[in-house]
């Protein structure tokens, strides 16, 4: 409303102005942002493409270094003079052969160890034997073993292959001065010469470090992450030393990973958007995750937005500048012919326009003059039509009749009737009179069924003696009814239309049943007006379905009811030709504001 308003009171200028802008700057725009999306989309699809591409170069150096850590733990395992002192320890656990076997292969772990800067230290448990090569001593790594049961359980399950265990924290001892972390690979130790019996299990721990050289250097984006997971979600590598203590478990997005399996999507964490890129290592199915916060993303198009913002604005501003030129070239001559018509209705009707073109305004302006000069010739014979009017008002308003006039004739006419024992015309004029007042009675467009009811028997009645009894009406009503409200006169077409239609060829025996009961499917209440006539031909009844026939009081009520109160509402007509016709109405239950409204 305030819209319609505030253009309302624009001149023609500026709405032909607000027309062009609109019409030039909402497709723009449209364009604008469309192309926007799409670059967006093809950025994020590069940026999908291009962290995918990192992950597996990482991913390959990854699985290139550990193999290489897996052939050294081989190398140890495949080691016969190791495996032949460690049988010879599980043969004789006690005594000096023992003991310069246990010292050999330790001396051989040291040796082992000599020269490979990223391996800390290597241990081989047998039975209750520990055997390492560890310039820290054993005792750290001893802890950490009987914290993690579970690593030795994994190895046993392993069955003689390597299995890469989870990243763990050696905390700051005399050898560090900051948390240490490191990874390690494990592996069944048997003997290969004696129908494979095992022997003990190996563990390499790697330091971090070695993962730092090949992940820490990878930018997925300036504030974009990259981890790696093993599918327990224990963190292998993060640039993040906290992120070890962490388990990807408790983090949804992970187990949104491992559920959909899909290699790009969006999550949400910690209240900020990110593009999830992974894969899974087929060496050792370790997760390759990148997490690229959606700022990147956008930052990767803002030159691009600042590009189609600046485009837009100053085309924007050049179409502004022509619209204004174009609309001020078009309503020119429209304002002189608007100041024109102001002189005319000042009654200076002798005012002429200049007639300059032969274009749609010249034709106008023309068009203009004559009409001015029509409107002297018509001036003097509106005045004289004018004063006719007035007299040809004052003669109806001479000849208007008080209705409480007819009222009180007729009720006149009733008694006169009466005192000549005339009872049937008493009967009809007062059932005339009743009919009538109810008829123009001022306002309520809702009525109690009752009063309605009362209209239609007196309506019957005045039918049946103009008919001479050709035909009976019979009502058949619930009497809990009776309060209800429905729609004024909603009955007077269809039981016009049953006794002028239905009962025109009946001579004798027609009936029309009038049934008021409540309606059990909508809770309203349910007419039906029923008569045994002629009935309705095929092709005629199709006709007043389609609206084709009859007066519009038939369809009035129902368009009513179905538009303010849906489909289950309204008129229904049935007819079988020479059988009878079956109109059915459902009203509503009608509440006291329904009744306010209407009124």
């Amino acid at each position: 409303m305030l819209k319609q308003k505030l253009i309302g009171h624009m001149n023609l200028q500026k709405k032909i102005t607000l027309l062009l802008v609109l019409s030039i700057f909402i497709p723009l725009t449209l364009f604008g942002y469309l192309f926007y999306q799409s670059s967006n989309q093809f950025a994020q699809e590069r940026t999908n493409k291009e962290t995918n591409q990192l992950l597996h170069l990482v991913n390959q150096n990854v699985d290139r270094l550990l193999n290489e850590y897996e052939a050294q733990l081989n190398s140890i395992y495949e080691n016969e003079s190791v495996i032949l002192q460690l049988s010879q320890i599980n043969r004789q656990a006690v005594g000096a052969e023992a003991q310069l076997s246990a010292d050999s292969i330790n001396r051989y772990l040291r040796n082992f160890l000599r020269g490979k800067d990223d391996i800390d230290s290597i241990y081989l448990f047998s039975g209750e034997k520990l055997f390492f090569a560890d310039f820290k001593g054993s005792q750290y790594y001893e802890e950490q073993f009987r914290e993690h049961p579970e690593w030795q359980q994994t190895v046993q399950e392993a069955g003689g292959k390597a299995v890469w265990m989870p990243t763990y924290e050696l905390p700051v001892n005399r050898y560090t001065y900051e948390p240490s972390h490191y990874f390690s690979i494990g592996m069944q130790v048997k003997n290969v010469a004696d129908v494979m019996q095992t022997l003990g299990s190996i563990y390499i721990n790697v330091k971090i470090t070695a993962l730092d050289r090949l992940a820490n250097q990878v930018k997925v984006s300036p504030e974009g992450t990259l981890l790696i997971a093993d599918g327990e979600g224990h963190v292998i590598w993060h640039p993040n030393a906290e992120a070890y203590k962490e388990t990807l478990k408790d983090i949804p997005f992970y187990e949104d990973l491992l559920a959909r399996r899909k290699p790009f999507s969006t999550i949400r964490m910690n209240g900020q958007l990110y593009q999830m890129s992974y894969i899974q290592s087929a060496y050792n199915d370790w997760y390759y995750v990148s997490l690229i916060p959606n700022a990147d993303l956008k930052e990767q198009s803002k030159e691009l937005r600042q590009f189609l913002i600046v485009t837009i604005f100053a085309f924007g501003a050049s179409f502004i500048v022509l619209a204004l030129w174009v609309s001020r070239f078009i309503t020119k001559p429209i304002r002189q012919m608007a100041v024109a018509m102001k002189q005319v209705h000042k009654e200076n009707v002798e005012f002429q326009l200049p007639v300059a073109s032969e274009d749609e305004i010249g034709l106008l302006n023309a068009a203009f003059n004559s009409m001015g000069r029509r409107i002297n010739d018509l001036i003097h014979e509106v005045r004289v039509v004018s004063e006719k009017e007035k007299e040809a008002e004052v003669r109806a308003l001479q000849a208007q009749i008080n209705p409480h006039f007819v009222y009180n004739s007729l009720d006149t006419i009733n008694w006169m009737a009466i005192e000549r024992d005339q009872h049937d015309i008493s009967s009809m004029i007062a059932a005339l009179s009743d009919i009538m007042r109810y008829a123009i009675r001022p306002g309520e467009p809702l009525i109690a069924l009752e009063e309605e009811l009362k209209w239609a028997q007196n309506y019957a009645y005045l039918q049946k003696m103009r008919f001479e009894d050709r035909f009976d009406i019979l009502f058949k009503v619930d009497e809990a009814l009776l309060r209800h409200k429905v729609p004024r006169l909603f009955l007077q077409p269809y039981l016009e239309n049953s006794i002028l239609h239905g009962m025109e060829h009946i001579e004798e025996g027609g009936l029309i049943t009038v049934t008021v009961l409540k309606d059990k499917h909508t809770g309203g209440i349910r007419v039906e007006l029923a008569d045994n006539g002629g009935g309705i031909k095929e092709d005629e009844l199709h006709s007043i379905m389609l609206r084709r026939t009859h007066g519009i009081g038939i369809y009035n009520l129902d368009d009513r009811l179905k538009l303010e109160y849906g489909p289950d509402y309204g008129v229904n007509i049935r007819s079988e030709w020479g059988e009878g016709t079956v109109v059915t109405i459902i009203l509503p239950p009608y509440s006291n504001e329904d009744a306010c409204s209407e009124q």
